[in-house]
């Protein structure tokens, strides 16, 4: 008899609450050694054996199918290849049967032969749900089933251009044993769709849940067998961020922002996040990089007298380590004093801010927190910081100034990058150290 974890996969000999590799509790099953009645699990996904040489190998530009999403198709590289498969993840009720039924509508009128599978719901509710958003259907094939036996036979019969899954924990191959969801399930379930992909000219799509870790459910080796990997997430409120995190056919790192509205995804046309505000204690304006795009967040630090043993650093959005860097820096170059303060930090615009590009907005929104004097909203703040005190220039300082002045910012606040910037528009504050912040904000 051996266990495993439904999450990650360990596996043990003994049942366990808790599993010591990923700390989910009761997530330790009994599983069982299967075969699927075709011996499947022998199988490559991959038919082919024929030998060609990779220069004489004859491909078609025009097989990309394009969805009418742009920021979809920029996502994905310009549009879905001819037997590709691609994995949508994300939390539930982010809006990944939305995007289907919107994907499924958009493909099938533009002549594209669609079957939509839903393991979750049923024919009659993905009617329901498609007639609120305004989705006819007329060339969407359904099927509410979760036997992949029975949605392969279909497919080799129908033969569509785009085959939509929804999701890859509701299907269930046959064969196996285990239950739908679990990773034997998830890991044969995406093995089968593979193969449907590559050995046929039907581009297959699936979605997928995400565990409370933030990595997709089931087995890693799923993310290896598709050809691409896009999250869908929340930024904030009705705001959806759609990333590429794996794709072999363009590039990753590139997002484009819908607003999840009544009556489906909308392009958000505005990418920055945010605009010039007035000016507020505590609030610094500033820009990163996600990808090859720019956006805008806004930093806030609020300071609070401690009255407890141990002064708390709290971030929502950043990270803590950072933070507490930076609060050294600030207290050896600007004079402050936090031993006695609790410190909040959090950011407006995105979910979570990595970039060292920040770091002068962190350390001015920390000053003026602690000086309870406000920084005026029309300015932004942009630069690596040391642990010198100096001010590190930004490759792509050109791009964030037009950013700036694109979005109404009256001066930016930067450290020299040895090169002329021709008048941009906008005032340019140019600093060396975390010093001088001290001159700006009294």
């Amino acid at each position: 008899m051996a266990f495993e974890c439904v999450e990650c996969g360990y596996e043990s000999t003994k049942w366990m609450g808790r599993c010591p590799r990923c700390d989910s509790w009761d997530s330790i099953v009994e599983s069982s050694k299967y075969e699927t009645k075709d011996n499947a699990v022998c199988q490559t996904t991959v038919a082919t054996t024929e030998l060609k040489k990779l220069s004489e190998i004859k491909i078609n530009t025009e097989d990309r199918i394009k969805s009418g999403i742009a920021g979809f198709d920029r996502i994905i590289g310009g549009g879905l290849v001819n037997q590709e498969i691609l994995l949508l993840a994300g939390p539930p009720g982010v809006g990944k049967s939305t995007l289907f039924l919107q994907l499924a509508q958009n493909y099938s009128e533009a002549g594209s032969k669609v079957i939509f599978v839903s393991g979750e719901e049923s024919p009659s509710q993905i009617k329901v749900h498609a007639g609120r958003l305004g989705i006819g259907g007329r060339g969407i094939t359904v099927i509410g089933s979760g036997d992949l036996g029975e949605i392969k036979k279909i497919v080799e019969k129908e033969k569509p251009d785009i085959l939509f899954v929804d999701s890859i924990q509701a299907v269930a191959a046959p064969g196996v044993t285990s239950a739908p969801g679990t990773l034997k399930q998830v890991a044969e379930s995406g093995r089968q769709l593979t193969s449907v992909a590559k050995n046929s000219n039907t581009r297959v799509i699936v979605s997928g849940q995400i565990t409370k870790q933030g990595s997709i459910a089931g087995p890693k080796v799923l993310e290896h067998m598709v050809d691409a990997v896009i999250y869908i997430d929340s930024v904030e409120y009705d705001t959806r961020m759609i990333t590429a995190v794996k794709n072999r056919f363009g590039a990753c790192g590139d997002f484009a922002l819908f607003n999840l509205t009544a009556k489906g995804l909308k392009e958000a046309g505005e990418l920055s996040g945010m605009k010039a505000e007035g000016s507020i204690t505590g609030q610094v304006a500033s820009c990163v990089s996600v990808g090859p795009r720019l956006l805008g967040v806004h930093l806030q630090a609020l300071v609070s007298e401690n009255y407890f043993e141990y002064p708390l650093r709290r971030t929502s959005g950043y990270p803590r380590n950072r933070l507490l860097m930076l609060t050294a820096i600030a207290q050896k170059y600007l004079g402050i004093k936090p031993g006695k303060f609790d410190i909040y930090l959090n950011v407006t615009g995105h979910k979570t801010v990595k970039e060292r590009s920040s770091d002068l907005g962190v350390i001015t929104a920390l000053y003026s927190g602690f000086k309870d004097n406000p920084v005026k909203g029309t300015d932004m703040f942009l630069g690596e910081i040391g642990l010198n005190g100096k001010v590190l220039p930004l490759k792509d300082i050109r791009t964030r100034i037009k950013f700036a002045a694109r979005n109404n910012f009256k001066r930016i606040v930067f450290a020299s990058p040895g090169i002329k910037i021709k008048d941009p528009g906008i005032e340019l504050k140019i600093i060396d150290s975390v010093k001088e912040i001290r001159s700006i904000i009294k």
